[in-house]
C-alpha cells in the first residue's frame, strides 16, 4: 500500500511540475522540512531553506512571466525542459522516500516516468494554450494562467497529503477520452472517412 501512495505522489507531484516547474519543488521542501514528507539522499538538499527560498523566487517569477501574453508561447518553449527535470525529481524522490540509493543510476526508471508525465503534460499545455490566447485576443492568458497557478498549488498539496487522489483524477480522465472516442466512433458509424 506504500508503494500505491508513492506513486500517487509521484504522478501528482511530476504532472504539477508540467504546469509549474518550480513551485512543486518549494512545496516538496517545505513539507520535507515540516516533516511531511521524506527526501531520499540524494534529494536531501531540497529540504534547505536557501534552496526553498531560491526555488520561492523563481516560481514567482515563472508565475508572474506565464500571465504576459506577448512571451506565454517562447516561456512555455523555454520551460518545458526545465519541467520536465522538475517532475523527474519530484517522481524519483516521491517513490524512493525513505530509502538512500547508492547514485542516480539507481533511479534512471523513476527519472524517467516523472520526466515522461511532467513533459506530457508541458507539451499539453504548449500545444493548448496558444489558441485559448489567440481566440480571446490574449485576454484568457492572465486568467489560464492564474488557474493554473490555482491547479498547480492545490494539487501539489493534495498530491502530498491525499496520494490517490492522482489516481482518481488519471482515471477519470482516461474514461471521458475512451468515451469521447468510443461516442465518435458510434456518430459517424460506417462513414470512417468523415470520422478521420
Amino acid at each position: 500500500m506504500e508503494t500505491l501512495f508513492a506513486v500517487g505522489t509521484g504522478i501528482g507531484l511530476s504532472s504539477i511540475a508540467g504546469v509549474r516547474a518550480y513551485l512543486p519543488l518549494v512545496l516538496v521542501g517545505l513539507f520535507a522540512r515540516l516533516g511531511l514528507f521524506t527526501l531520499p539522499g540524494p534529494f536531501g538538499l531540497l529540504d534547505d531553506w536557501l534552496v526553498i527560498g531560491v526555488l520561492l523566487v523563481l516560481a514567482l517569477v515563472e508565475t508572474g512571466l506565464d500571465k504576459i501574453p506577448a512571451l506565454d508561447s517562447v516561456f512555455d518553449f523555454v520551460q518545458t525542459p526545465l519541467r520536465i527535470v522538475a517532475g523527474a525529481v519530484l517522481f524519483a524522490a516521491a517513490l524512493q522516500a525513505g530509502i538512500s540509493p547508492d547514485s542516480f543510476a539507481e533511479l534512471v526508471p523513476e527519472l524517467a516516468a516523472g520526466g515522461g508525465i511532467a513533459g506530457l503534460v508541458a507539451v499539453s499545455k504548449a500545444i493548448l494554450r496558444p489558441p485559448a490566447n489567440v481566440s480571446t485576443a490574449g485576454v484568457s492568458a492572465p486568467f489560464l494562467s492564474l488557474f493554473e497557478d490555482v491547479v498547480a498549488l492545490l494539487g501539489g498539496v493534495i498530491a502530498v497529503l491525499v496520494p490517490l487522489v492522482p489516481f482518481v483524477l488519471v482515471a477519470l480522465l482516461l474514461f471521458f477520452f475512451f468515451r469521447v472516442r468510443r461516442r465518435r466512433g458510434r456518430k459517424y458509424g460506417g462513414l470512417r472517412i468523415l470520422g478521420d
